[in-house]
């Protein structure tokens, strides 16, 4: 095997076994269903907070491993999932939609307040409004990378 297909074999591994991270991911949530309490809010903020970290990941990897870097300004996180709806012309075409791009940010804003705040400051109903998003965002992720590497895998 060539070193680029090694190099392609192993991201596409990594990027595999971050989908089954997700999957034990919504598994855990699953099983908060129908509990409340602030231990119960913190437990759920904190599986909302993997999950954007998750998704992140991959980001990152196919940033590094296919377009040798992800930025690093201060708004680098925000810029590489919006550079994920971009295809990069000769390297590799879009990762994810817009809409999906859309959908994270909410992700992603959530996992900024959660690492900025007490748990306990947990108010709202944000929490829950992404706990009922969770299902439809996480398959729709799933599947637009699986896309992703079915297209890596030709």
């Amino acid at each position: 095997m060539k070193k680029n297909n090694v190099a392609l074999a192993s991201l596409i591994s990594q990027i595999e076994k971050d989908l089954e991270n997700l999957d034990e991911l919504a598994s855990e949530l699953k099983s908060l269903t129908g509990k409340r309490g602030i231990v119960y809010s913190r437990a759920r903020g904190s599986i909302l907070h993997d999950f954007y970290n998750c998704c992140e990941r991959i980001f990152r990897r196919i940033a590094l491993d296919l377009n040798s870097e992800y930025g690093d300004s201060e708004k680098w996180h925000k810029e590489l999932l919006y550079r994920m709806t971009m295809p990069v012309k000769g390297i590799r075409p879009r990762i994810i939609s817009d809409e999906l791009a859309s959908d994270l940010d909410e992700f992603l804003a959530f996992r900024h307040l959660f690492r900025s705040i007490y748990g306990f400051e947990l108010k709202g109903n944000r929490v829950d409004n992404l706990v009922e998003k969770f299902g439809p965002v996480s398959k729709k992720f799933k599947r637009e990378i699986k896309n992703f590497i079915s297209g890596l895998k030709k």
